[in-house]
């Protein structure tokens, strides 16, 4: 079966099991957390050889001169009395191998946001409300410009504070660096799990400041969510917020206690880093005000998938994921899956990396630089100039149903505004973060236009 033959999720259908789908696996790979590049195949050993008593002598001697050498370096400090780190002496090496990412070519200011998760096992609300809200923060930023010019939105994920994360790595994971192609963002949100574990806050900000692609030019934000007290771990989180403001990166802190009191290194830690603290209801569920367009609103957003062209290595991969994450949503909320709808009618919706519409259009390939096999099967035997109607032709409807789905959009803002004033209720993670990221990227110089 091919990845759109069968039928997508109807998000209106109340029948259907609300049980999130994994990622299809990647290609040439069962496991969807491995880097698109494959190492090449180790060959088989040569076979073992018996050593001279000469080279014996020799391999001995090495060993203990390495030894005698390294012995006063390895001991010197053995008694000290220095205290713990408060701030990596040096960047923090990737404990683990993340989703691969890709972020589009580009020379235009970009807003990048860390999001940095407790996944401990008394998180599973938080996690809950970042997979289905990914879709209103976006759609928050949709109109940003900065200087006339529209941002490069990226955004990456790590996970901290669970018990099945290596001890050594600090219970920390980099779950995805920053990328623009939004579905692979879904997709790690949907493979978390929750365990109880040792939140380590400031080393989690530590690595995230180390191993990330931090751009200098636009906004630049974190986002720590959890509920346990900061002064965790090796690693001070004052230390790592310090560092955090030297390099222009604003720290927000997401206290997830509800009505509690927090530990109050929460507030203290976003007033250093210049950012906000948000006490936030992380079991909140968001309360879907329905209009009349919802129900064309979600076909157009399905309808768009066959716009799409997979191309390459991950194009079958690309196309599948795509639905897996449309599933994802529906099951999610009605509400997240129109969100997710109207994000795919959006600028911030590209997939350059298995999309040939976007790769061309995002200059990552060229139609000159790709093999026959790298084309769909229905493409291969184009000629170059058939070739080029049919992409143009997919390019037209796509933009045709964005057209439409823009103008459902406005509408739809304009019959739900009141209601969704009215209704209140407790903060969630996507109102924490689009009230921070909206102020933030005023500060910044972006202009935000009121929402359609």
């Amino acid at each position: 079966m091919s990845p759109r033959d069968r039928r997508p999720a109807d998000p209106f259908d109340p029948s259907r099991p609300r049980a999130h789908r994994p990622a299809p696996p990647r290609p040439e790979d069962d496991d969807p957390r491995t880097p698109v590049e494959t190492l090449p195949a180790v060959p088989p050993p040569p076979p073992a050889r018996t050593r001279t008593p000469l080279e014996t002598i020799l391999l001995a001697s090495t060993a203990a001169l390495l030894a005698a050498v390294a012995w006063p370096i390895a001991t010197s400090g053995w008694h000290s009395d220095k205290p713990l780190i408060t701030a990596p002496a040096a960047p923090i090496t990737p404990t683990s191998t993340p989703i691969p990412a890709v972020s589009s070519p580009t020379t235009a200011p970009t807003i990048q946001i860390a999001l940095l998760l407790d996944t401990s096992s008394s998180m599973d609300g938080l996690i809950d409300q970042a997979r289905s809200q990914l879709w209103s923060v976006v759609n928050a930023l949709d109109t940003a410009t900065l200087h006339g010019e529209r941002p490069t939105l990226e955004i990456a994920l790590y996970e901290y504070g669970n018990s099945e994360l290596a001890p050594q790595a600090g219970f920390i994971r980099q779950v995805s660096p920053f990328t623009t192609e939004l579905d692979r963002v879904s997709q790690a949100l949907f493979e978390l799990d929750t365990m109880g574990g040792s939140e380590h806050a400031g080393e989690v900000i530590a690595h995230s400041l180390d191993e990330l692609a931090w751009r200098e030019g636009g906004l630049e934000v974190v986002f720590l969510a959890g509920n346990e007290e900061l002064d965790q771990g090796p690693v001070s989180w004052r230390g790592a917020i310090e560092r955090a403001r030297s390099r222009g990166i604003v720290v927000n802190t997401v206290n997830c206690t509800g009505g509690g009191t927090p530990d109050p290194g929460w507030a203290e830690a976003a007033a250093l880093a210049g950012g906000r603290f948000i006490q936030i209801d992380h079991d909140a569920v968001a309360v879907h005000v329905a209009a009349p367009q919802d129900a064309e609103i979600a076909r157009l957003g399905l309808a768009l998938n066959e716009t799409y062209v997979g191309y390459g290595r991950e194009g079958s991969w690309g196309l599948e994921n795509q639905m897996v994450q449309d599933d994802n949503a529906a099951d999610s909320s009605v509400g997240s899956s129109l969100q997710r709808a109207m994000t795919k009618a959006s600028s911030r919706y590209v997939n350059p990396s298995w999309d040939l519409v976007d790769a061309l259009d995002s200059a990552t390939v060229s139609l000159d630089s790709l093999d026959e096999e790298e084309l769909p099967a229905e493409a291969r035997e184009m000629s170059s100039a058939e070739l080029h109607t049919w992409i143009d032709g997919k390019r037209k409807q796509r933009e045709s149903l964005k057209t439409q789905l823009a103008e459902l959009t406005k509408a739809r803002a304009e019959h739900v505004a009141a209601q969704a004033a009215q209704a209140g209720g407790p903060a969630r993670l996507d109102t924490a973060i689009v009230e921070s990221i909206l102020s933030q990227a005023r500060d910044a110089g972006f202009t935000i236009e009121p929402a359609a």
